[in-house]
């Protein structure tokens, strides 16, 4: 009988203690930042997606999950890019209130790439593509901590008087029949909307006044 060594079973027993939690391992990493802001948009390969912003000093975050449709298109959007022509980028303008950009890969199947540009550089296809990539997955995070929002058990009521995200108000008007609908007239512009009760919370965030 041929015996393996000694260390081929202490690896195999150590191996799943090494394996990196894909909680935070980094898919892909968009941070650009001045002297004003910061925004940073993270993917995950456990399917969460943060997105840090704000101020350098007063940052907000939010996060999002994808299931694993949604996070397996995306990888297919990413791996979809050749990016060799990204590694010859021309700088465009610089000083300290230009924004500048760091974009982290590390794809499966392919070598981890990290690319350095600047808001006014000239960008090909192919990392413009990737960035409204990066632009489609911060739009899942729908609320910053930190950020005003309605109660998370906010139950709309009649004349209610809502703020929404644009900054515009708009009083509570009327419900539709199965109850699921909310009709909001705006309280200086003659706008009427009609919003999802379970969508308020996206598109309101502060409950400016309720009647007595």
């Amino acid at each position: 009988m041929v015996r393996a060594p000694l260390w081929v079973f202490l690896l195999a027993f150590a191996a799943p203690a090494f394996a990196e939690d894909p909680r935070s391992v980094e898919i892909l990493r968009l941070d650009c930042a001045n002297k004003l802001g910061r925004r940073e948009v993270t993917l995950f390969a456990n399917g969460t997606i943060r997105l840090r912003e704000g101020p350098p000093d007063n940052l907000l975050m939010g996060l999002a999950e994808l299931g694993p449709v949604d996070y397996q298109a995306f990888i297919a959007r990413l791996q979809g890019e050749d990016l060799e022509a990204a590694n010859r980028l021309h700088s465009g303008v610089e000083g300290d209130w230009i924004e500048r950009c760091l974009l982290a890969l590390d794809l499966p199947d392919k070598e981890p790439l990290v690319l350095h540009f600047g808001r006014y550089d000239t960008l090909p296809l192919s990392l413009s593509r990737l960035l409204a990539v990066s632009q489609d997955l911060a739009a899942k995070v729908t609320t910053l901590e930190g950020v005003d929002r309605l109660p998370e058990d906010y139950e709309p009521r009649l004349d209610d008087v809502l703020r929404r995200v644009d900054g515009n108000l708009y009083r509570v008007a009327s419900f539709t029949v199965d109850g699921k609908g909310v009709e909001l007239r705006g309280v200086v512009q003659p706008v009427a909307l009609y919003v999802r009760r379970d969508e308020l919370r996206k598109e309101f965030n502060a409950l400016v006044s309720r009647p007595e």
